[in-house]
């Protein structure tokens, strides 16, 4: 084999194994948590409600008049279908709930996704909300889209400065949230709009806002997931009933 055949062998295999190297590592990198067989069961239809796939997501729609709507973002590297147990709890209080899917399960991907849910149902009010990365997207949307009339966020805090947004705004935390810690909430106060209702709920953690298992860094729960997501909705529905909701 002559010198030049040799480098070009050489070059093309150290390229291949460059490549392969990179493809694992993204791939390692952008791993998304699963949905658990709870989150799945959640995206059933019933008699009372219906759940329908959509280009945008999944929309969950109750039967009887609805009061307003909830467009939701998932949490960074988080499959979508993890918050069908709360969101659907949701939208069992009267709501229209749109469960948004983004490229690669990372909300930043897709900014601007809840205009399509809000489209679909332009006669109803409409609050948008995330949990954790998704909560930061649907601050950013909030911030600069009329439509949304309120915003919901779910161990989350806004990227920009709202202090000046005059929109009412959920914050809900778990105290044993070990991924979006207090201090780092402290860190942003400043940043939520001045009328925002801050709530702690004793002994959730940050993967309690979904069905997808342990998360990295998190502290474990001592609320069980059942018992934390009826918390999380009951909260979350007195909110939407005393800022968008209308009577149904």
């Amino acid at each position: 084999m002559d010198k030049r055949k040799f480098f070009w062998i050489f070059f093309f295999g150290l390229l291949l194994l460059f490549a392969g190297t990179v493809v694992t590592y993204t791939r390692s990198v952008l791993k998304s948590y699963p949905a658990t067989p709870e989150a799945l069961e959640a995206l059933q239809s019933s008699p009372t409600l219906q759940v329908q796939p959509t280009a945008y997501g999944w929309v969950f729609l109750p039967q009887g008049p609805l009061r307003g709507g909830l467009a939701f973002y998932p949490g960074g590297l988080v499959e979508p279908e993890a918050y069908a147990p709360p969101l659907r709890k949701i939208a069992e209080g009267g709501y229209r709930v749109a469960l948004l899917r983004v490229p690669f399960n990372l909300a930043v991907t897709a900014q601007g996704k809840a205009r399509e849910a809000i489209a679909a149902a332009p006669e109803l009010r409409w609050a948008v909300g995330g949990h954790s990365l998704g909560g930061v997207v649907a601050s950013n949307f909030a911030q600069s889209n009329p439509d949304a009339k309120a915003l919901v966020l779910w161990s989350s805090y806004p990227q920009n400065d709202l202090s000046g947004l005059d929109k009412p705004t959920l914050l809900l935390r778990g105290d044993r949230d070990g991924v979006v810690r207090q201090e780092r909430l402290e860190e942003n106060r400043a940043k939520f709009p001045k009328n925002t209702r801050f709530i702690t709920l004793p002994g959730l953690d940050h993967a309690s806002f979904g069905a997808y298992g342990p998360q990295r860094g998190d502290t474990p729960a001592t609320v069980g997931k059942e018992a934390g997501w009826n918390e999380i909705a009951q909260k979350t529905l007195t909110f939407l009933n005393t800022t968008i909701g209308s009577a149904p």
